[in-house]
């Protein structure tokens, strides 16, 4: 079963993070797919406005699927995806996470062309 990763498709930070990844699974002939939150498909399955990813293990949203992405990455990169398994590292990362969560759009802007919300 691939990965199925759902993102906000308005966020500059957001889609940059997706082309990396969806790269990265290229590379390594890994299967990911990819949706917005604001698709039929995550409205229908509640997801709202934090990340989602999918996989054959369970659902993981924000930090604890951004730490599961981090294990596809290239080296160094991948490190991070590893050292979130660890009890008192995974906090701290998660606490970056929501920080950069929380000004994303202020940091990086958003896109041109937003992708309008709707209701859930």
């Amino acid at each position: 079963m691939a990965w199925k990763l759902f993102y906000d498709g308005g966020c500059n930070l957001c889609h940059a993070s997706k082309l990396r990844v969806e790269r990265w699974a290229e590379r390594r002939g890994f299967p990911l797919e990819v949706e917005i939150l604001a698709s039929d498909e995550g409205i229908a399955k509640g997801y709202g406005q934090e990340m989602v990813l999918e996989t054959p293990e369970g659902v993981f949203r924000a930090e604890s699927a951004w730490l599961k992405l981090m294990e596809i990455a290239p080296v160094p990169l991948n490190v991070v995806g590893w050292l979130g398994k660890i009890p008192g590292v995974k906090g701290l990362l998660a606490a970056c996470y929501r920080l950069v969560a929380r000004y994303r759009i202020r940091w990086f802007g958003a896109r041109s062309c937003p992708i309008p919300p709707r209701e859930v």
